[in-house]
């Protein structure tokens, strides 16, 4: 198929593969999913739609509303919904699912908060909501059906001691970054 093309990257990290495929790419609205699918295709353009008609410029799914309806061991649920606790309470966010292997966003969103991402791994997708949240882009959110995929090949102990670490430096960044803007403005307002 002549219009599909591919990147190859020497480097592993999802957050990396993203960010070099979103910011060289001149969609209007650039996507991606987990390839083992554990997400249905027909959610794709509900959560186009519904990021559009709402005026969102970052779109997630979630596994974690009413109206999701997820199969998964009571061990990854337990992770899962622990993990959004953590950062819902740390990073002060509303979203609810920030792990979802399912997103979309806008060009205007890649453009200004990709280059914010510090992340080249799985946490790029808590920091593109967390940024796009404080931002104030919007972030609308598809309840989804999705299924384990039994075959993972996610180092849980690995994975949640780099959740932790990153949570905490996110968290000191927007921190920081508040107290500066503040800082601006008062010099502003008195200079």
């Amino acid at each position: 198929m002549k219009n599909v093309g591919y990147i190859h990257l020497d480097q592993k990290g999802r957050g990396r593969a993203l960010r070099k495929a979103w910011t060289e790419s001149n969609a209007d609205i650039v996507s991606y999913m987990d390839v083992d699918l554990s997400t249905e295709l027909e959610a794709f353009p509900k959560m186009i739609n519904g990021m559009l008609a709402k005026g969102y410029n970052v779109a997630t799914g979630t596994r974690l509303t009413k109206k999701s309806r997820t199969t998964r061991s009571f061990f990854r649920e337990s992770l899962s919904r622990g993990y959004n606790y953590i950062v819902r309470t740390i990073l002060w966010i509303r979203y609810s699912d920030a792990q979802c292997g399912f997103k979309a966003a806008t060009r205007k969103a890649v453009r200004e908060i990709v280059p914010l991402i510090q992340d080249n791994e799985w946490f790029f997708d808590t920091e593109l909501l967390t940024l796009g949240e404080k931002y104030d882009y919007g972030i609308y959110e598809l309840p989804v059906t999705w299924i384990e995929d039994p075959d993972s090949r996610v180092r849980i102990a690995k994975t949640v001691y780099q959740y932790l670490r990153d949570v905490m430096r996110l968290r000191f960044q927007l921190w920081f970054s508040n107290k500066f803007d503040v800082l601006k403005r008062n010099l502003n307002k008195n200079g």
